[in-house]
């Protein structure tokens, strides 16, 4: 009986190892698990985010198209005679199109909430005249409408499905709209519509809260923007509706959690008052019956209502980040929230419970309670059968469970010193195998995440040697520039091109976001410049064949890069530019003490091939300095959310008028990094300071 004594000591010594072992590698996995499921939802919130801000400016690009040609229309003698459908002749199979056809996109909800195709037309517009407006009264305006019917198919064909309607009406009561339908209401004014009067009123192009289109009863978002005459008077508004609804329903979130997660699309409108604003939130409905192949109906499923108490501190995190991820209770229950900006007033939202990683790691921890208490009813069974026997098969029992766990141990510790090579050959035929099989799985995933971040670095390495080693040097002038990145890899740019003549171009560009595909961007983009610049022409001519030539690379992806060119002349110290989209560069005279700015007109390149840049010239005096740069300096924060402003950046360059342009750029670095505090830096800074010496 006396060596039951010491058995019973080894068997209770070993169940606690156990224990405290399993604890602590369910503690390890459940956070290693939280990290990686806070990571792969803010990711898809900022890919979602994205993919919908670039749709969205395609949208605006349509619409303003759109404009130009109802502008154009107005302007022009009254065209031919031409045969026109009025709403009323698409309900009516003898008066309707002979193209009418059942749409797969224009789905109408019908009163027990069913979906049913609604007949349009692909070939002709409908018109439509307001209450009290006779056609025969607004005949000329019918027919100068006519000459957008190629637009109104172009841009449908662009759009896709991207596009819902698209329309135009004008003052007069005159109503536009493709692909050609009925079943508007009788007393239906265009002019009485919200995205009617809230474009007439801000008089520009405007986003609203979500509505619902009158024809079909579906929930849509609206873009509408007013169009005036030659003389400058108001002639009407034009607007395309998206169902963004439908997007949010049909999204994948490309996660093994997807299942469990819940979408949201949260935005503020400003109320009657035009300050306060109105936050707002569209859901899908939870499904009657869960699963991947639950079939969702975009307007009938989907729930659009005025943001909950609960969505407080998602619009405090709005103001201070434009994406990120914190956790809050959701419904009662922990959960994880992440979100991102698709345009100041227009987040998406995931909300995924903590719960989806508590099982595993539970599992794991249930798996080696089930182990230690398996060992200790065999240990009493053998204790009950022979003393002698027992300790013999406990003493072996202990030892072989010390391997086995010294060999899991064991590989942890070379994972810690980086042998990604390791994995556990053991298999147990019970609960413990999960453990092993999620250690072996986890290994290469380690190792292509450190192989990533060594690739960062070297593409950081090869887009560093792309600028500028050294500063330039032209007579009468001293220029420096520098570049700093918010993460490895960034879409800013700034270089120094020789030209003939002792003549030196100085250009900065800002590629939209930042990381891997500005940074491509941003190297194409270089190359253009540099390969143009050598060949003879205009500052002029050089952008002009850059923006079509980069355009190409552009179209349909919504990416575009601001872009600032100046040529530098050391005999009369002239200065010529072009503005590309870019902010004007800053000009300060000591002798005044006041600031000018170097200002042009021109879109963005890689947004218009066809847009022709136009020349501006300066000339400079002694002691001036001029300052190109990007927004991600003076749009800096620190960390209560307040930005850096133009006028810190004005008064580092007033202070600093008697230094060389390499101390202006330092003393502005070092301000920046100061006044950012422990914040992340959320944008590139790039700048280039060019002071006269002669």
């Amino acid at each position: 009986m006396a060596s039951l004594v010491p058995m019973a000591a080894v068997t209770l010594v070993s169940q606690k190892a156990s224990k405290k072992l399993g604890k602590s590698i369910s503690s390890q996995t459940q956070k290693a698990l939280v990290e990686t499921v806070r990571r792969e939802i803010v990711s898809a919130t900022e890919n979602y985010a994205m993919i919908t801000h670039r749709a969205k400016l395609s949208l605006e690009f349509a619409l303003m198209a759109l404009i130009r040609e109802a502008s154009i229309a107005l302007g022009r003698p009254l065209p031919g005679p031409s045969r026109i459908y009025f709403a009323e002749d698409f309900e009516d199979s003898k008066t309707a199109p002979d193209d009418l056809a059942e749409s797969t996109i224009h789905m109408k909800i019908l009163e027990n909430g069913r979906l049913v195709p609604k007949q349009v037309s692909y070939t002709h517009p409908n018109f439509l005249t307001a209450p009290g407006v006779q056609p025969d009264e607004v005949r000329e305006d019918i027919a100068r409408l006519t000459r957008l019917t190629p637009a109104l198919k172009g841009i449908t064909d662009e759009l896709g499905d991207n596009m819902f309607w698209i329309y135009a009406s004008l003052e007069s009561g005159v109503h536009i709209s493709f692909p050609g339908h009925g079943g508007y209401p009788q007393a239906y004014d265009p002019r009485q519509r919200p995205w009617y009067i809230r474009a007439r009123k801000q008089g520009k192009l405007t986003w609203g809260p979500p509505i619902v289109d009158i024809t079909t009863g579906q929930l849509t978002f609206t873009v509408s923007a007013p169009f005036f005459k030659s003389d400058g008077s108001p002639a009407g508004v034009a607007a395309i509706d998206v169902l963004i609804p439908k997007v949010l329903l049909q999204s994948q979130i490309s996660s093994q959690w997807s299942h469990n997660m819940q979408p949201f699309l949260v935005g503020q409108s400003r109320i009657s008052d035009g300050k306060k604003k109105q936050p707002w939130i569209l859901s899908p409905k939870p499904a009657a019956h869960p699963g991947a192949g639950a079939a969702r109906n975009p307007g009938v499923d989907m729930v659009y209502q005025e943001a909950p108490q609960q969505f407080a501190e998602l619009l405090r995190q709005f103001e201070e980040k434009k994406s990120g991820s914190f956790e809050m209770p959701y419904n009662g229950a922990d959960a994880f929230w992440a979100f991102a900006a698709i345009y100041p007033d227009l987040h998406f939202v995931i909300v995924a419970p903590k719960s989806i990683v508590m099982g595993l790691s539970e599992e794991v921890g249930r798996s080696f309670s089930s182990y230690t208490r398996g060992q200790a009813i065999i240990t009493i069974v053998v204790i009950a059968v022979v003393i002698v026997a027992v300790a013999a098969l406990a003493l072996f029992i202990s030892r072989s469970n010390t391997k086995h766990v010294m060999s899991i141990v064991n590989g942890f510790k070379r994972l810690e010193q980086g042998d990604f090579a390791v994995r556990l050959d053991l298999e147990f035929k019970d609960e413990r195998d999960l453990v092993v099989t999620t250690f072996n799985q986890i290994i290469p995933r380690l190792e292509e995440h450190l192989r990533m971040s060594r690739a960062l670095g070297v593409a950081k390495d090869v887009q560093q040697s792309l600028l500028p080693r050294e500063d330039p040097v032209l007579e009468g002038f001293d220029i420096a520039g520098m570049s700093i990145y918010c993460e490895e890899t960034g879409g800013d740019y700034y270089d120094f091109i020789d030209i003939e003549n002792d003549r030196l171009a100085v250009v900065v560009g800002d590629v939209s976001g930042h990381g891997v595909s500005s940074a491509l961007l941003m190297a194409t983009a270089r190359a253009l410049v540099m390969l143009r610049a050598s060949m003879p022409g205009s500052a002029a001519s050089i952008i002009n064949d850059v923006n079509k030539h980069l355009s190409l690379d552009t179209y349909d992806t919504g990416n575009f890069m601001t872009f600032f060119y100046c040529e530098l002349a050391a005999a009369n110290l002239q200065v010529r530019w072009i503005r590309a989209g870019h902010e004007p560069a800053l000009i300060y005279d000591p002798a005044s003490d006041e600031f000018d700015e170097l200002k042009g007109r021109g879109p963005a390149f890689g947004l218009d091939y066809t847009f022709e840049y136009e020349e501006f010239q300066y000339r400079l005096a002694r002691d001036q300095i001029v300052l190109i740069g990007t927004d991600g300096i003076w749009e800096m924060r620190n960390e209560a959310g307040e930005m850096f402003g133009k006028q810190r950046l004005m008064e580092i360059i007033r202070s600093n008028r008697s230094v060389t342009a390499k101390e202006v750029l330092t003393s502005i670095a070092d301000t920046l990094k100061k006044f950012r505090g422990g914040r992340q830096p959320e944008d590139d800074v790039t700048m280039v300071v060019i002071k006269v010496v002669a």
